[in-house]
């Protein structure tokens, strides 16, 4: 059971990291996640999205960006494809393997979003990544009951107020 979908589309440039920014920070507003689950979105959702400008799409502005969220029970997840060719995901290098130096810190975003994510699944070309956060509080029915007793309590509290 899918509560919610929202989608985004950006053109490949720098300029418009705000844009995804904002869009979780929406989302974030919305569903109320505490502020270490939004640090780990934000980070893992912006590496992702970096990637595929500059990887993916290879900075050109002609191409976009797609950022798909999906809110389901117990949790989120945001979908990143970019319009580029891919790549093997799974020949990508540990960045924490000593044996191993890279002056270009290749690996090092994936290994980023894997370490923030509770899941990090590719597609099979290698331009799609979903990031997942198993979110236990996510609960539309519980937070439909908090607002209906939210209103409740306005509605009686204006009814004191009037008989003061």
């Amino acid at each position: 059971m899918i509560f919610e979908e929202m989608q985004l589309k950006i053109p490949s440039s720098p300029e418009n990291v705000y844009l995804v920014e904002r869009f979780i920070e929406e989302i974030c507003d919305r569903y109320n996640i505490s502020n270490h689950y939004f640090g780990n979105i934000t980070i893992a959702v912006l590496e992702a999205v970096d990637n595929a400008i500059v990887h993916g799409n290879k900075n050109n502005p002609i191409k976009e960006i797609g950022i798909k969220f999906k809110a389901e029970p117990g949790k989120l997840s945001f979908t990143i494809k970019d319009e580029g060719q891919g790549f093997d995901f799974q020949s990508v290098i540990d960045p924490t393997d000593i044996s191993y130096s890279d002056e270009n810190n290749v690996g090092r975003g994936i290994f980023i979003i894997k370490s923030l994510a509770d899941k990090v699944v590719f597609n099979e070309k290698g331009n799609e990544v979903e990031i997942t956060y198993g979110i236990k509080g996510i609960s539309k029915e519980l937070a439909s009951q908090r607002k209906k007793k939210l209103e409740e309590y306005s509605k009686e509290a204006k009814k004191r107020q009037k008989k003061a």
